[in-house]
Order: C-alpha cells, then sequence, then structure tokens
C-alpha cells in the first residue's frame, strides 16, 4: 500500500480484520503492517501505540452503535423501542463479536470521544425510558439494568455458559419481557 492511501480508516478496518482471525488481544502493529503491505513504524503516524488504536476502533464501534441505534428507534416508543433497542444491541454485539470485547477492556474516560459516544448510547435508552418515568433516579436505575441485562447476557453467550434445550432467542426474548413488565411494578 502506499503511502498517501494509508489513513486511520483503513488501518482501524484492518485492525477489526485482524482481530477477527487472530483474537484482540494478539493484533500488533507489526501484524497490521504486513496486512497492509508497509513498514509498522508508519503506523506511528496515524497512532501513538496500540492502545491509542484501540481506543480509536472503540470510538469507531460507539459511533457504529449508535447510529444502528437511532435509525431503528425512529419513531418507536415505549416497549417497541426498547425491544428494538435490545435487539439493535445484541445483534450489533454478535455481529462484532470479537470488537465488542473493546468495550469492556478500554475505558472510555482515557478516550474523551469514547466517553461522549458512551454517553450517548446511555441517552438514546434513557429518552426511550422517559416514556414509562419522569423519575430522574428512576430513569438512571433502569438504564443501568437494561444496560447490565443486555452485556451480561452477550457476554455469557460469547463465553458458552448457556446450555440445554431452551433456545437462545427465547431465553433473550423471556429476558427483555421481564425488563418490560417490571415498570408494571
Amino acid at each position: 500500500m502506499q503511502k498517501r492511501n494509508l489513513t486511520k480508516e483503513k488501518i482501524i478496518e484492518v485492525a477489526f480484520s485482524l482481530a477477527d482471525e487472530i483474537g484482540l488481544y494478539q493484533v500488533t502493529f507489526q501484524k497490521i503492517a504486513e496486512k497492509l503491505d508497509i513498514k509498522y513504524q508508519s503506523l506511528y503516524n496515524h497512532f501513538d501505540n496500540m492502545d491509542d488504536l484501540k481506543s480509536k476502533m472503540t470510538v469507531h464501534l460507539f459511533s457504529e452503535l449508535n447510529s444502528k441505534l437511532m435509525n431503528k428507534l425512529i419513531g418507536k416508543s415505549s416497549e417497541v423501542a426498547i425491544r428494538e433497542f435490545a435487539f439493535v444491541y445484541k445483534d450489533f454485539a454478535f455481529e462484532n463479536r470479537t470488537a465488542y470485547e473493546l468495550f469492556i477492556t478500554i475505558p472510555t474516560l482515557a478516550n474523551e470521544e469514547a466517553d461522549r459516544l458512551a454517553k450517548e448510547t446511555n441517552n438514546i435508552i434513557r429518552q426511550v425510558l422517559y416514556a414509562y418515568t419522569s423519575d430522574e433516579t428512576q430513569v438512571i436505575h433502569k438504564s443501568r439494568e437494561l444496560r447490565s441485562i443486555l452485556h451480561g447476557f452477550v457476554s455469557m453467550v460469547f463465553l458458552g455458559y448457556f446450555h440445554g434445550d431452551a433456545n437462545i432467542d427465547d431465553s433473550f426474548d423471556l429476558m427483555i419481557d421481564d425488563f418490560i413488565l417490571s415498570f408494571s411494578r
């Protein structure tokens, strides 16, 4: 690849692809450079180090997730919006299985843009929850609850903890039904 064609976006794209092939923690500047057919030192023109690259990858993921959420939630409210949020989040995690680890391992506070986008994700669900209550404290609690059950479900599937005859998708639906029913208590 010629230097003039090398962009941050291209490097991020290759890093995600490589992560899918060999695992997120096996990705190095040297391996990215091999894929791009460049000298690894060239990557330092775009990123300070691997932590900086992973932080920018996290920003990319949050941006993509938020865009999908906002597009899917247009015109939806209440129960329909909660279900849509949950399914978009789950599907996004499964589509980005390897990269999803970045949401867990990269502290968003270390990167202002990642922190802003994580707050944007939270604000999206909070807007949906205001259909059920205007109590700010309740909205905070319910937002934490929903994000926790979604992340917990995704993580447990990834770790292979769900076994047995019950369908995983049915379990997910039941979990979201229970969350929605919790508003009537």
